[in-house]
């Protein structure tokens, strides 16, 4: 009675999360922030056309599966390009450490599906399961979710030791989004670690934290956010200015090595 009660939630956060993604689209247009977000707008509405899409097959048939399958993939690379977004805008004023920023990331991400491959590989090569099976699917997921998670926490981490100024919906996006990813990822890892046994459980909890995900950003993002200009946090004005000089410093030191080793490049803009 309980799982089949649990299932019923599921399936009315599931239309909900749908309908939320659907308005959070129509206000980011509404609000004309489309172009700034523009990777989170093209996720949204990627992920509401899958959603409607998948509701006229049954969760359990083999054309759900497939359509899965064949479009989680595109889900994981708008992820990445979520995540890069998130640090052009955090770091706008700050080309150099943008730069390196996206470096991180790409190596990250290169680093922890290596790492991934090598630690399920035995597994995989012994399992009887078809070789684009769930299991598999989600053996590579972690690999991405692990990378995307460390450099969200680092995200967060740098905001809060660098007292530096920005739009208050750069931050707003920043704490949802980590959130929302982070939530996610530790569930099918609880999922995978459990072996499924509390799956529906878990799956409910989590669509129920991406739906107040999903309004927190339709509440706190607004066009007089991208006026506002705060930080996370606000230390004694000495120590603010060092840590602003610092990583003025650091930003120029990585512009000047930048300069160095593409010259070429340097010529061309001039």
């Amino acid at each position: 009675m309980a799982e089949s009660w649990l299932v019923l939630v599921q399936r009315s956060l599931g239309y909900l999360g749908t309908l939320s993604q659907l308005l959070l689209v129509g206000n980011l247009l509404r609000l004309k922030l489309a172009h700034r977000y523009r990777f989170f707008l093209a996720y949204l509405i990627f992920d509401s056309i899958r959603s409607v899409v998948m509701w006229f097959y049954s969760p359990g048939s083999a054309a759900y599966r497939d359509l899965w399958q064949a479009t989680e993939p595109v889900i994981w690379l708008l992820y990445v390009l979520v995540v890069l977004e998130l640090c052009s805008l955090v770091f706008k004023d700050y080309q150099g450490i943008r730069a390196l920023g996206r470096w991180i990331v790409y190596g990250s991400l290169a680093l922890s599906i290596f790492l991934s491959i090598i630690t399920v590989l035995p597994t995989w090569m012994r399992s009887a399961e078809e070789r684009f099976s769930l299991q598999r699917y989600l053996m590579v997921e972690r690999g991405i979710d692990f990378a995307i998670v460390i450099l969200l926490l680092l995200l967060l981490a740098f905001l809060v030791l660098f007292p530096i100024q920005l739009r208050k919906n750069v931050i707003v996006h920043s704490v949802l989004f980590a959130i929302f990813f982070t939530t996610n990822s530790m569930g099918i890892l609880i999922v995978n670690l459990t072996n499924y046994q509390f799956g529906v459980s878990v799956s409910t909890t989590l669509m129920g934290v991406t739906e107040l995900c999903f309004i927190g950003w339709m509440i706190l993002m607004s066009r007089a956010g991208e006026q506002k200009i705060i930080a996370i946090r606000h230390p004694v004005q000495v120590d603010e200015n060092r840590l602003v000089a610092q990583l003025a410093e650091i930003n120029a030191t990585l512009m000047r090595a930048r300069k160095q080793t593409s010259p070429e490049a340097t010529e061309v803009r001039r």
